[in-house]
């Protein structure tokens, strides 16, 4: 089983459903290793130990797991596991434990998982040690547990909400994801809500799939700035832009140019800027786990 201090730091803010596929399939616990044998370029399953090739079984766990999940905003899945990782697990030559190590890839159900949810994140407990990761794994998970609520209002005018609070934030993913989206909101088309969400649904899973930059969070910062810049004093504006090239250079945290945003807008009354997302995109109780004193874009 998976023990991390981040899936206990966030476990009283999210629905956990745990699934251990190799405790699924009858190995018990504990039990003796297992490993991925290339065969004729396919992959099995076997337990060295007792001699056991349990591809099978494992496929079959996988296949009926994948096909029955719903409604899941975000995968855990545990690294280094032949069952569960979703990158750079060995694979075998053969059983013995001396066999050659043929390449790498993912695990049976971590590999099913990447296929199958396309659009929604997912990462291993290894990688999210990384903070800014943990960051971006928890905006994502955040931002389509609000979608999910969303849609199932069955309300046109809760999506318009929707799309409203969160345009900052899907703008650090991409400007053209807001124009696309925006569209999609406006049905032009006069169309049912439920193809108006799937259709928002399809674009809002392109974007999940990448990771915002820097640059990118400070263009949409500075577009904020824009409802300010000729309202504060010439001394703040020009103390908020040096603050966005230390942000630039890394030695100032994004969190102190969020919050003189976020204060402005309560300043000067702007309830739109306010409400933002953007601000606070998960509980601020987790605000202590993520390093929000950088923005780092993070690539696999």
């Amino acid at each position: 089983m998976m023990h991390s201090d981040f899936i206990e730091s966030i476990r009283p803010f999210v629905d956990f459903i745990t699934h251990c596929p190799e405790l699924e399939i009858g190995l018990g616990a504990p039990r003796h290793f297992v490993r991925i044998v290339l065969s004729n370029g396919n992959r099995r399953f076997v337990q060295p130990a007792t001699e056991r090739d349990l591809t099978d079984s494992m496929n079959a766990y996988v296949d009926d797991l994948v096909n029955n999940l719903r409604d899941i905003d975000g995968f855990v899945l545990k690294e280094g596991s032949p069952s569960c990782s979703i990158s750079r697990v060995r694979y075998y030559a053969g059983p013995e434990k001396t066999a050659q190590i043929k390449s790498e890839g993912s695990g049976f159900f971590g590999g099913a998982v990447l296929e199958r949810f396309q659009g929604i994140p997912i990462e291993s407990d290894g990688r999210l040690r990384n903070a800014s990761i943990r960051e971006n794994f928890l905006t994502k998970i955040f931002l389509l547990a609000d979608f999910r609520r969303t849609a199932e209002s069955g309300k046109i005018h809760e999506l318009v909400k929707f799309h409203s609070r969160n345009k900052y934030s899907i703008m650090t993913f991409g400007q053209k994801y807001v124009k696309q989206l925006g569209k999609i909101v406006s049905n032009p088309e006069r169309n049912q809500f439920d193809a108006v969400v799937a259709n928002y649904r399809d674009t809002l899973n392109e974007l999940m799939v990448r990771t915002p930059r820097s640059t990118s969070m400070i263009n949409v910062l500075m577009k904020i700035y824009s409802y300010f810049s000729d309202k504060v004093t010439t001394r703040e504006r020009h103390s908020f832009l040096r603050s966005v090239e230390s942000f630039r250079k890394g030695v100032l945290p994004l969190t102190a140019l969020k919050e003189t945003l976020r204060m402005w807008g309560i300043r000067f009354d702007e309830t739109y800027v306010e409400e933002q997302s953007i601000f606070q995109p998960f509980p601020e109780e987790l605000n202590s786990i993520c390093d929000v004193a950088s923005f780092k874009s993070v690539s696999r």
